[in-house]
């Protein structure tokens, strides 16, 4: 009897440490998000706040397609030379996204620094189960720099992970 209290105790404490570091896993960013404004609006998520920071010290930060931008129709002007993928790594597909038969796309909004290093990541859409390998994957991602009048800029964009249950 008091064996099969202590392994429930015990079963009872796991699951509790596994899904807060579930959790604190799939969180974008160490930074707490900003309270909305209004109940309909999302909280800011990290690259907003870093977006929010940079305009405020008058940075430029170019917005522009980073994968398959041939098909997207983005034009670039004269002013900007576009960055160009260098590393773009595959996220690990969860365990338990599998075992929960979670599929789908995942949309992840970067900042990409003027060096071409990704600074912040967020999932603004996809499966809750997928986002937090994604967001992962989007911070390993590496760009050439995009200049723009010659010199090196901050670029925000969206990086689309597919997840295809095999």
């Amino acid at each position: 009897m008091r064996t099969t209290f202590i392994a429930l105790v015990a079963m009872a404490l796991f699951w509790t440490t596994g899904a807060r570091a579930l959790a604190q896993d799939n969180q974008a960013s160490t930074q707490k998000p900003a309270t909305p404004a209004t109940e309909n609006e999302r909280p800011k998520s990290a690259v907003d706040q870093m977006l929010e920071d940079a305009k405020k010290r008058g940075e430029v930060v170019l917005g522009t397609c980073l994968q398959d931008c041939e098909k997207s129709g983005d034009q670039i002007s004269d002013d900007v030379e576009a960055g160009r993928v260098l590393e773009l790594p595959k996220p690990a597909y969860p365990r338990i996204a599998v075992a929960a038969h979670a599929s789908g796309e995942v949309q992840v909004q970067v900042l990409i620094d003027t060096d071409g290093t990704v600074i912040a990541a967020s999932a603004i859409n996809g499966h809750p189960l997928l986002q937090g390998a994604s967001v992962r994957a989007a911070r390993g991602a590496r760009f050439s720099p995009t200049k723009y009048k010659g010199e090196p800029v901050k670029v925000t964009g969206v990086i689309a992970y597919q997840f295809i249950r095999q």
